[in-house]
């Protein structure tokens, strides 16, 4: 009742305050593990992919917000997952690996942190091993125009910057329990081609 509540007030506001559109969304699987793998631009992503689709999504979030006021009570509802500063990729993936086992759709951003020019920088790996361990297919997701809405370092918002989500289609991963390197960046590499496709020019990488 809690994430279904926060979903239609974010979705209400995201129309209201910027503009918001979507495309694709009937590609992403309605029930089961999937993987949505995305560009990441401003910290308003997670919100704008999450209320692009219906089904619940879960993002990894600093540990660290979760004992603020609030907060603590609120991000679990959400379905974040805590993960410490520094924290190996090990853990986190563990923590992935459990929530898709639950059947939830989870969001990730392979780069590992919001691009300071828009455009897509290299993905890491870890997308690649969460779904290489799982068999769970890949959804490629671009947003777009959530970096002008609230860019990185900013402190309030500004109004009318329309936002777009775009999905593409699944890429289908096979399980593999222990997947070699030239697996990791191979299933990379394409998830990072597939989400790159689906941008406008100014975000692709030069």
């Amino acid at each position: 009742m809690v994430y279904r509540l926060a979903w239609f007030l974010a979705r209400l506001l995201l129309h209201a305050l910027f503009g918001f559109s979507i495309r694709g969304k009937e590609r992403v699987p309605k029930t089961g593990p999937v993987i949505l793998a995305a560009n990441h631009l401003s910290i308003l992503d997670p919100i704008a992919i999450g209320v692009a689709v219906w089904r619940p999504v879960s993002f990894f979030a600093r540990a660290d917000v979760f004992r603020l006021p609030v907060l603590s009570w609120l991000l679990p509802r959400l379905y974040a997952i805590p993960v410490e500063r520094g924290e190996s990729d090990l853990s986190a993936i563990k923590k992935a690996l459990r929530t898709l086992e639950r059947g939830f759709a989870f969001g990730i951003f392979p780069e590992g942190t919001r691009s300071r020019t828009g455009r897509l920088q290299p993905f890491k790996t870890g997308v690649a091993a969460i779904a290489l361990r799982t068999g769970t297919p890949v959804v490629p997701v671009a947003v777009m125009g959530t970096e002008k809405a609230l860019p990185v370092g900013a402190r309030m918002i500004r109004l009318r910057r329309p936002i777009r989500v775009v999905f593409g289609d699944p890429i289908p991963v096979p399980k593999k329990e222990r997947p070699s390197r030239e697996d990791l960046l191979r299933l990379t590499r394409e998830i990072e081609a597939k989400v790159a496709e689906l941008l406008d020019p100014p975000y692709r990488p030069t």
